[in-house]
C-alpha cells in the first residue's frame, strides 16, 4: 500500500485534541500528550455496543476500558506543534500510531528525509492507546501493529503491518480476582513477553496436569476489547506494553 506524506497539521486530529487528558511513564517513555475527548453519547443501551462507533460514544462501557488502554503508549511522528502526520490511504486522511516504538523511529527517519526542505522539525510522541483507539472509530487514525507480532500470531513473514489487526497475547489461565469479583488477565503486545509471564507463573505449580491448560493464545485488541464491553464488571484485561516501549 502507497502512502504520500503531507507536510500540512492534521486538522482533524488537532480540533479533537484539545485537552491534555494523560501523563504516563512507561519504561524510558513518559507521555504527556494533547488527546482527543469523545463526545458522549445520551443514549442508553440495553445491549452491549455492537460497534467501536457505539462503544465510545457509551461513557458507562467506554471509560474504564479507555483507562485500562490508556496505560499503553502508541507512537506517532507529529511536526514541532505535536501534530501527527497525515497520510493518504485508499482515499481516506488518517493519521499513523504505532504499537512498535522501532517501526516509529523508521517512519520518522523516512518522513524527516522527505520533508528535508521544509521549515519542519518533526519528532516522535506516544500518546495512550484508549485515545488512539477512540479516534480510530471515529476514522481519524490507524493503528499499526509490529510485524513481529504479527509474525507470532501467525501471518507470512513479511506481511504489510498497515491495515492489519493488533494481536494480543496471553494465557487465559493466568486469571486474578479483583477485590470486587472481577476476573483479569493480562494480555501482552509481544508474544515472548506474555510467554515469559506464562512461564514465570507455572514455576508456583506443583501439578503437572495442571500446568497442561497453561498456553499462551492470541486475541485481536478489538475482540478483547468487544469481550470487555460485553463481560463489564465480570472480566477485564490488563493491558501489558512491550518492554521496550
Amino acid at each position: 500500500m502507497k502512502t504520500q506524506l503531507k507536510a500540512q497539521s492534521f486538522i482533524l486530529l488537532a480540533l479533537a485534541c484539545h485537552h491534555v487528558c494523560q501523563a504516563f511513564t512507561s519504561s524510558s517513555t513518559v507521555l504527556r500528550q494533547k488527546c482527543s475527548h469523545v463526545v458522549a453519547s445520551t443514549k442508553l443501551h440495553s445491549t452491549p455496543p455492537a460497534t467501536p462507533q457505539e462503544l465510545i460514544e457509551t461513557p458507562s462501557i467506554w471509560n474504564p476500558i479507555k483507562e485500562s488502554l490508556n496505560s499503553v503508549p502508541a507512537f506517532a511522528c507529529t511536526n514541532s506543534e505535536g501534530q501527527p502526520l497525515q497520510y493518504n490511504v485508499g482515499g481516506a486522511t488518517l493519521a499513523f500510531f504505532y504499537t512498535d516504538i522501532e517501526a516509529a523511529k523508521t517512519e520518522l527517519a523516512k518522513a524527516s528525509e522527505e520533508m528535508s526542505g521544509e521549515n519542519t522539525k518533526l519528532k516522535l510522541n506516544p500518546f495512550p492507546l484508549g485515545e488512539v483507539f477512540a479516534m480510530g472509530a471515529q476514522n481519524m487514525a490507524l493503528l499499526i501493529p509490529s510485524s513481529d507480532s504479527l509474525t507470532a500470531a501467525g501471518a507470512p513473514l513479511g506481511m504489510n503491518p498497515v491495515g492489519q489487526q493488533v494481536p494480543l497475547f496471553g494465557c487465559l489461565s493466568m486469571v486474578e480476582t479483583l477485590p470486587d469479583g472481577t476476573s483479569d488477565i493480562p494480555l501482552f503486545f509481544s508474544e515472548k513477553e506474555a510467554k515469559e509471564a506464562m512461564d514465570m507463573a507455572l514455576k508456583s505449580v506443583e501439578d503437572e496436569k495442571m500446568k497442561d491448560q497453561f498456553e499462551v493464545t492470541v486475541m485481536p485488541l478489538a475482540g478483547a476489547i468487544q469481550t470487555q464491553a460485553k463481560e463489564l464488571g465480570k472480566r477485564t484485561f490488563t493491558y501489558v506494553p512491550e518492554q521496550s516501549s
